[in-house]
């Protein structure tokens, strides 16, 4: 373990280039320029915002549906990929059943991974309801329409939207919204942070990671095959102590290589708790082994709503663990429903539920 606001050297080393070793976890702590905090993952948002996109119109149509029934308001806008007509024809199916509360939007962006490219949120302190918005400086990189949108986004709902000088994509972190912070070590090799590198050196990160109001991060091992490297992907933060990690089923009985990496991961993120002089319950929730080819099953990668939580399934998945995961994630959201949402046609691209709609949190 790491305390401190800088980074050992050979926790930085490409470790997925390295066969049957786990990297070990880290912690860096930061101080918070203000008593800002990032927004935690179980806040339930007064509105959601959604991508339509041609590419799996069935789980966004479903994801949307559940979302007006919590009674939430919802966001829509389309990738600049679909028909107007095909967007026409599935705001007017949601039209009827809304409500008042379907808000259409004209913009277009690039991709529905609506997670990455909207706005960080932040709370102006631990107890405050004031929204602080950051907006990453993600690259040229041909997608200007997602570039764009938070600044537009932050216009039509009234939000400070403040520069942040970093490319970070929103799924990358999961939040406990008091201080306490997770991303993977995988993810900062993805966006070249190398001991004296640029963009950003090691001594430089914990002074970016205090701007997003953390204060412990974990950093951690994820799973191989998942290319995002993003720790929404693996765990989530369901109450203010309590956090939902995958746990790998296969026949090596837990000691096969992500396996251990998940194991590694748990104890990182435990580290940083004790760190802020707390304790996490956590809850492990039954996931399938990695397979050639295709990116790795969440059923962590869910959203909160009011009333209900909504879960990531996959049917071609067997029954028996299907349902020791649901009841997994039940046990960890408490007493509120849990909704279950196939998204088999959105994992085959990289995400899942969580990845592709955004709680938006204004003033």
């Amino acid at each position: 373990m790491l305390l401190g606001g800088a980074l050992d050297p050979d926790l930085l080393r490409p470790a997925d280039a390295i066969p049957g070793q786990v990297p070990a976890a880290a912690v860096i702590l930061s101080e918070p320029p203000d008593a800002r905090r990032l927004r935690a993952d179980f806040e339930t948002p007064p509105r959601v915002l959604l991508v339509f996109t041609q590419d799996w119109p069935g789980p966004i149509g479903r994801i949307a549906e559940q979302v007006l029934a919590s009674g939430s308001g919802l966001s829509l806008l389309a990738d600049v990929a679909s028909s107007p007509a095909a967007y026409a024809g599935f705001v007017n199916e949601l039209t009827s059943r809304s409500g008042g509360r379907l808000e259409v939007h004209t913009d277009r962006v690039d991709t529905p991974w609506v997670r990455d490219w909207g706005p960080l949120q932040l709370r102006r302190d631990e107890q405050s309801l004031a929204s602080l918005w950051l907006d990453p400086d993600h690259p040229s990189d041909g997608r200007e329409h997602d570039d764009a949108a938070p600044r537009w986004l932050a216009t039509h709902h009234r939000v400070e939207l403040t520069a942040l000088p970093w490319a970070l994509d929103g799924g990358a972190f999961i939040s406990d919204g008091g201080g306490l912070c997770v991303l993977s070590l995988e993810y900062l090799e993805l966006r070249g942070i190398t001991p004296g590198g640029d963009p950003v050196g090691g001594a430089a990160l914990g002074q970016l990671l205090g701007q997003l109001g953390c204060r412990a991060t974990a950093l951690v091992p994820t799973l191989l095959a998942e290319h995002t490297k993003h720790v929404d992907m693996i765990a989530q933060f369901v109450g203010p102590s309590r956090l939902m990690i995958a746990s790998i089923e296969d026949e090596l009985g837990g000691r096969s290589e992500d396996a251990l990496r998940l194991a590694a991961a748990e104890l990182g993120i435990r580290r940083a708790a004790s760190a802020l002089g707390r304790s996490l319950e956590i809850i492990e929730v039954p996931t399938p082994p990695s397979e050639a080819g295709r990116n790795p099953r969440t059923h962590v990668n869910g959203l909160r709503l009011a009333d209900r939580y909504l879960m990531p399934s996959y049917p071609e998945l067997s029954q028996a663990l299907q349902r020791r995961a649901r009841a997994a994630v039940q046990r960890a959201v408490g007493e509120i429903p849990v909704v279950t949402i196939d998204v088999s046609e959105m994992i085959t691209a990289g995400g899942a539920i969580h990845c592709a709609a955004l709680g938006l949190f204004s003033p």
